[in-house]
């Protein structure tokens, strides 16, 4: 009884921190989809913080939920862009972001790798070919239709 007692809250929190993945919010605009860059966030699969839900929050808002062995691609106009990880967690229970800004040139994809850290979670620009040794065994995110909460 004294363990059911103790274990109790701890499977509480891990489920309640569980990853919703999918989309969160709207999916940034593109007018013109022949010249648009691609996205790609791949989540690496992580023991620590893989009960962990991290969001994908693309020029300041929410717009996907991406759990441990996950990726998400989207297409985005052109230009300059910040692309963030956020999540709850890490050595203090709050919520944490980090986020880049990066140039989306016309026609070609832009990768990320998203890892958990010592604070909650981060996130790097990379390579194609660093992003592809992650990718066969990662899942898709589906981004067409939103989450219900």
């Amino acid at each position: 009884m004294k363990k059911l007692l103790l274990l109790t809250p701890l499977l509480a929190t891990l489920i309640g921190c569980g990853t919703m993945s999918g989309r969160l919010g709207d999916l940034p605009p593109v007018a013109d989809r022949n010249n648009a860059a691609k996205v790609v966030v791949v989540r690496i699969s992580a023991m620590v913080g893989a009960a962990n839900g991290y969001t994908i929050a693309f020029n300041g808002k929410d717009i996907a939920g991406i759990g441990s062995g996950e990726h998400a691609e989207f297409l985005v106009t052109p230009g300059e862009h910040y692309i963030a990880v956020k999540c709850f967690g890490g050595f203090s229970p709050t919520w944490k972001e980090e986020s880049l800004k990066f140039i989306a040139n016309a026609s070609q994809s832009s990768y990320f790798l998203v890892s958990p850290n010592s604070r909650c979670a981060s996130i790097k620009s990379t390579t194609e070919e660093e992003a592809q040794k992650h990718l066969p065994a990662s899942k898709a995110v589906n981004l067409e239709k939103l989450v219900k909460p």
